[in-house]
């Protein structure tokens, strides 16, 4: 272990005190968040690392070299010639980053989710009384045991991708210094990433469309407050306080985040602050990083903020929709590192994701939710071209796919597949996971082995994040 001293000694110098007082798993995490943070702020010329979470709170950047069938993890580190060597026992979780994937083009686009709580994506090729067979980009084909499958939920193409970013300040309004703030910082663009460590305003016209979704990643380190105006003409900051002495703008809405709550501003120009609600959002008080969505719709006068796939809060305007730009403005309101990466802003169909509702035992039918409310409920026979084939009673009911919100699989015939030693957990880039026995990881492809869909072989760029010794 000699060589790996002057490594572990320099991580410890660069994270401080946070990795030494980290205890458990939760406090390790949280050393995580706050080490990539600063290594975004630290290193702008360099690529993106990987990073190891030991057991113990320690963390090592670099990147992942292999896994080998006898559990061995080998890694490499620019400070050290050759492959550094650990044993799975010592290590929690490896973060691999998020490499781009292909985009969604099938109408027959799903995520299947499985009985243990996994979740993958793929194009739905063949569903019947036995199984539930995908294509995947990267893993071929997956054949997956019908009592094995606790949900589908059609998802269909991709939306039209309007901003996908960033990758440079280009394109990009710093915010100038307002009266009376003298300490007004400014964003900066690293690994992939914007980062600002104090307060500061970026803004852009993306040209966000009636019916918009703006997402982004986003990871901080002491207080953390964030404002995001949206459908806003005006690439400056502005005193809400003060509008009346501001330039001419058009109104815009004002998504008002922090550690605590969130609350939704109308700004318009000479007038009082509208203030359209507030929620409080326990969850962020309990993290340093979360996937942001902001889902809005001009026709429904509609904003709404999701936090990890979850719905926090909706706002419904009682009036007209007033924002009258089509630009974005992200201001850091904090004291503290805050790193805001993988942005997209793309059209949206008006569907909301829905949280997953826990599965009820003993329940003998497959139940089909529909996107307009509605539902059936009947034996789900198979699917062919392009609609699902419900038996209700002694008649066969047909949706077609893009009509259909979800479908829950009957729970009676259900089995789950319990999780075994030495299982690990991959979590997909985007949305999803999954479960099985790791035989070996290189650069080029994951072996596997899995009661849930056999033997299959993986492309490593698929996955975000690798965890060992999972909880069920």
């Amino acid at each position: 272990m000699n060589v790996l001293m002057p490594v572990v000694c320099w991580l410890r110098r660069a994270v401080g005190c946070l990795a030494r007082q980290a205890v458990g798993q939760i406090a390790a995490r949280a050393a995580a968040g706050a080490l990539f943070t600063a290594l975004a702020l630290a290193s702008p010329a360099a690529p993106s690392p990987h990073a190891i979470l030991f057991r113990n709170g320690d963390l090592l950047t670099g990147q992942l070299e292999a896994i080998t069938a006898t559990n061995s993890v080998l890694w490499g580190h620019r400070d050290v010639p050759g492959r550094i060597e650990f044993q799975r026992e010592a290590l929690a979780e490896v973060y691999l980053g998020a490499a781009p994937t292909p985009p969604v083009t099938a109408p027959n686009f799903c995520f299947v989710r499985l009985t243990n709580g996994d979740e993958l994506p793929g194009n739905l090729k063949a569903l019947d009384e036995k199984a539930v067979v995908l294509e995947t980009w990267y893993a071929g084909t997956l054949t997956l045991p019908r009592a094995k499958v606790a949900a589908l939920r059609p998802a269909g193409p991709s939306p039209r991708a309007i901003f996908a970013g960033p990758d440079s300040l280009d394109g990009w309004t710093m915010g100038k210094a307002l009266p009376g703030n003298i300490n007004a910082g400014q964003w900066h663009f690293a690994n992939g990433a914007f980062v600002a460590s104090q307060p500061a305003s970026i803004a852009r016209d993306v040209k966000l469309p009636p019916s918009s979704s703006l997402e982004f990643d986003l990871a901080w380190q002491g207080t953390f407050a964030l404002a995001i105006a949206l459908y806003t003409d005006s690439l400056q900051p502005v005193r809400l306080a003060q509008t009346a002495d501001e330039p001419p703008f058009g109104g815009f809405y004002s998504l008002q985040l922090n550690s605590y709550s969130t609350q939704l501003l109308l700004v318009r120009h000479k007038e009082p602050v509208a203030q359209l609600g507030m929620a409080v959002i326990p969850m962020l008080q309990q993290t340093n990083r979360a996937r942001i969505a902001i889902k809005s719709s001009r026709d429904q006068k509609s904003i709404t903020l999701l936090i990890n796939g979850v719905p926090a809060k909706q706002w419904v305007e009682p009036e007209k929709f007033g924002g009258e730009g089509t630009g974005i403005r992200l201001v850091h309101q904090g004291q503290g590192p805050m790193r805001l990466a993988n942005l997209r802003v793309t059209e949206w169909d008006g569907r909301l994701e829905e949280s997953v509702a826990p599965l009820v035992a003993n329940v003998d039918n497959d139940v089909g939710r529909l996107i307009n409310r509605d539902s059936v409920a009947g034996r789900l026979t198979e699917w062919k071209d392009g609609r699902l084939q419900f038996a209700v009673g002694d008649r066969v009911v047909e949706v077609p796919l893009d009509r259909v919100a979800q479908v829950d699989f009957a729970t009676a015939r259900a089995q789950t597949t319990p999780l075994q030693a030495g299982d690990v957990r991959v979590f997909f880039t985007g949305r999803g996971s999954l479960t099985f026995a790791l035989e070996s990881w290189t650069q080029q492809t994951v072996r596997t082995a899995s009661a849930n869909f056999g033997k299959a072989e993986f492309a490593p760029r698929a996955f975000s994040r690798l965890v060992f010794q999972p909880q069920p």
